[in-house]
């Protein structure tokens, strides 16, 4: 007997406690609801399904408040995530659905919040932060992938890159691709396209209705190889040639008109020195992207650095018919033909200090003089198009003083 009265004496206190709990989150009082809180979580195991699923609500509804008043704001903001998450769970599990309609009014209204201030950070060009939010709002609801998707490009942009890596790795995890399918129609009052998202049913009603016109369904492509290529970036970086190597590859096979799924496969055939892999690829690649000059850039300045400078003067070549602005490409010719110029003084200082060397010492300075000529005009072209470059503008200056002074 006094068994039961302990059982209902502490049911009775809890459901006054909740209802005071229920007061008090409504009129904001984040210190005492929190106090509140701790004092239920004790009881929790002796209530009822109903009991635990309020005790869950209010403490989420806290957990908002306190957010929303500036306290702790992302800490609160990440367990109020957990706790509708919890709740929701819970309340599945249990088959109570007391709480679902508010809790999920609630769970709405959370994700709008933060897709927007992601939307918005990303435009202040705020990676970082809007990497963290594109997060939270995939923690919040886990079905829109996308989110951890946009988390993990935003945090590239950011240079945040141990985080990218881990958020594409979950998305490799997931088997996330990315495609998906828009529906869209053309609204008949202001003539332009408007998009419905992923709800078919919402345009057709739209056409059916008069509203709208010329439904159109439009594809997006599948985001696997940006994922591949973008982790591959990372690891490369890193010089983790070994764990780089497969995604890569699958990047590369995924989408072999994709130039970067190309260029990581370059790079690391070329750091790995397995050069024999790498001239296959490249042949592949100039047969595929003949007018690619990221792709024909890339190569020469890989040959200069293996001194085959007349293969690279070859690619750079290309660049310049295909774009006669090229800067870099301009500058690199001048850099090639600078070149010479360490020999040609080494000859020049070998030479002994008598009469009958002095013929010889004037046909290496003219060499020379030519080689600075060339080199200079190379330079000037490039300064044209970009006056900046302070290194440019001093080798530019230290031509110009040999030349009128020899």
């Amino acid at each position: 007997m006094s068994m039961f009265l302990i059982t209902c004496s502490s049911s009775f206190a809890q459901k006054n406690e909740l209802k005071e709990l229920e007061k008090l989150v409504k009129r904001n009082n984040t210190t005492e609801t929190a106090a509140l809180l701790s004092t239920v979580e004790k009881m929790l195991p002796q209530a009822t399904d109903d009991q635990k699923a309020a005790y869950y609500f209010f403490k989420t509804k806290n957990l908002i408040n306190l957010a929303n008043s500036g306290v702790d704001f992302n800490e609160n903001r990440s367990k109020a995530i957990e706790s509708i998450n919890h709740l929701i769970k819970f309340e599945n599990e249990t088959k109570s659905k007391k709480y679902t309609t508010e809790v999920t009014a609630l769970k709405n209204t959370l994700l709008a919040e933060l897709v927007d201030e992601a939307i918005d950070s990303n435009r202040n060009k705020d990676y970082k932060k809007s990497s963290r939010l594109f997060e939270q709002a995939y923690n919040l609801n886990a079905t829109d992938t996308v989110y951890l998707y946009y988390a993990a490009s935003d945090a590239v942009n950011a240079k945040d890159f141990d985080y990218a890596e881990s958020k594409f790795k979950d998305l490799i995890k997931l088997k996330y691709n990315g495609e998906s399918q828009t529906y869209v129609a053309t609204s008949q009052t202001t003539g332009k396209v408007e998009s419905f998202g992923f709800d078919r049913k919402a345009r057709d009603l739209a056409v059916k209705s008069g509203t709208h016109t010329k439904a159109e369904t439009i594809f997006s492509k599948s985001a696997k190889p940006d994922i591949y290529n973008n982790l591959t970036h990372i690891l490369l970086n890193k010089q983790n040639y070994s764990e780089a190597e497969n995604y890569a590859l699958t990047a590369y096979n995924l989408d072999k008109d994709n130039v970067n799924s190309l260029l990581n496969v370059l790079f690391l055939y070329y750091n790995t020195n397995r050069l024999d892999r790498f001239e296959e690829h490249a042949k592949k690649g100039i047969e595929r992207f003949p007018q690619n000059e990221i792709l024909l850039y890339n190569l020469a300045i890989i040959n200069m650095q293996n001194n085959q400078n007349e293969q690279a003067k070859e690619y750079l070549s290309k660049i310049l018919l295909l774009n006669k602005n090229h800067f870099d490409a301009l500058k690199s010719l001048g850099n090639i033909e600078l070149q010479k110029d360490a020999d040609i003084t080494n000859k020049i200082n070998a030479l002994p200090n008598t009469t009958t060397s002095n013929k010889k010492r004037n046909d290496l300075m003219q060499e020379k003089r030519l080689v600075y000529t060339t080199t200079l005009d190379y330079y000037k072209k490039a300064q044209a198009i970009n006056p900046k470059d302070e290194s440019l503008n001093e080798l530019i200056t230290q031509i110009q003083d040999f030349l009128k002074n020899n």
